[in-house]
């Protein structure tokens, strides 16, 4: 096995991010990583090989281009030996909780995958000392994979769901009505969705309704209160607690003349 550039212990920002370390790894034969905790997040692109992780209670099927910004927590892998296995990672920490499940996963038809690939590149090729990288490699893998209504050529069920959320923004939406809207059951709908968005409905939808809060935060002038009421909050606390999930920091924070 052949591992090149292995940086440690960068700090950041106060409240933002710190840099662990990084590594390109290259070997030729099959390797089974035995379960482990990992700590920190990780930044994860698959250049070559294939092989399969393991979380707690689900399997992933990796390949070449696979790109996965992956939680901290229990994981196992196994590389196969049926063709050379090339990756590289970032190991970072963050005081916030990023993504709530085990991993996410950038699309290779996503129009951030190769920005994200790139910034991550840099951070390995400056030795760790761009780290301010790592918050914008974060913020575009967190966006979703078909920003600007181009919703390209992904199943047109999810299409249609897609445009029924856009349109529906300022209210709860259950997953069973985004089924419906599709035409399919409820079990089916979210295993094509997430296959087509690489991200499970109720989590598109959080982060979809968020991202339209801190426009209208940013944009509109308006109050928490008032923004909470919009989205059909039941409280003020209960919308800050998602807003965030999703952004790692109080709405208060995105107000209109905030610094």
């Amino acid at each position: 096995m052949a591992v090149t550039r292995i940086f440690l212990t960068k700090t950041i920002m106060p409240n933002s991010n710190i840099y662990v370390g990084g590594a390109h790894v290259r070997f030729h034969q099959a390797l089974h990583l035995r379960p482990r905790k990992i700590g920190n997040y990780r930044f994860l692109f698959v250049e070559s090989g294939c092989g399969e992780f393991f979380f707690a209670d689900e399997s992933l099927p990796v390949h070449g281009r696979t790109l996965l910004l992956l939680s901290p927590g229990l994981r196992e892998i196994h590389y196969s030996a049926t063709e050379p296995v090339s990756y590289f990672y970032i190991e970072f920490k963050s005081p916030d909780t990023l993504i709530t499940e085990p991993y996410l996963k950038c699309p290779g038809a996503s129009p951030h995958f190769p920005t994200v690939v790139y910034l991550l590149q840099s951070i390995l090729r400056e030795n760790g000392e761009t780290i301010h990288l790592i918050p914008a490699a974060i913020e575009l893998i967190l966006r979703s994979p078909q920003s600007s209504n181009n919703y390209g050529e992904i199943d047109p069920r999810i299409s249609r769901v897609l445009q029924f959320i856009d349109s529906n923004l300022t209210r709860p939406i259950l997953v069973s009505e985004l089924a419906r809207e599709a035409g399919i059951s409820e079990p089916q709908f979210r295993r094509i969705f997430r296959t087509a968005m690489a991200v499970g409905p109720k989590e598109y939808l959080l982060r979809e309704r968020m991202n339209y809060a801190r426009r209208i935060l940013q944009s509109e002038g308006l109050r928490i209160g008032e923004v909470a009421d919009l989205l059909q909050f039941e409280t003020i606390y209960q919308f800050s607690n998602q807003y965030k999930k999703v952004h790692g920091h109080s709405p208060a924070q995105d107000l209109t003349g905030s610094t």
